[in-house]
């Protein structure tokens, strides 16, 4: 099936992303701020605004979204999986419900990030 390696491969993309961006998304966001170690509050409604208007920002926020949905919905499946949820059925249905929850999250984080520059 051609459409397995796909998935593994944004398996993985989402587990880097997840590891290693958002945690220091959350650190900047709820942290570095309130304890005085960056100049102005992140999570404040204009900083953010202002920030939002940025390409990269955008960008960034699409793919920690993005990728951590496909790696969150992945293991989701195979945790359901472990608990005994077996069969070619079930297994059918996991991968199209879960992997349809991945996709539409993906796009709407798309839609957002997209969205002051096209319309």
């Amino acid at each position: 099936m051609f459409l397995e390696p796909l998935l593994w491969g944004l398996f993985s993309l989402g587990g880097f992303i997840t590891a290693f961006l958002f945690p220091i998304t959350l650190f900047l966001l709820f942290f570095a701020a309130p304890f005085g170690l960056w100049p102005t509050d992140p999570a404040a409604y204009s900083v953010f605004v202002q920030r939002w208007q940025e390409p990269l920002v955008r960008v960034f926020f699409f793919v920690l979204i993005g990728g951590s949905l496909f790696h969150g919905t992945h293991r989701l499946k195979f945790m359901l999986v472990d608990a005994g949820l077996r069969g070619p059925g079930v297994q059918a249905f996991l991968d199209i419900i879960l992997n349809a929850v991945a996709i539409l999250g993906s796009l709407a984080a798309l839609y957002y990030a997209v969205r002051g520059w096209l319309f």
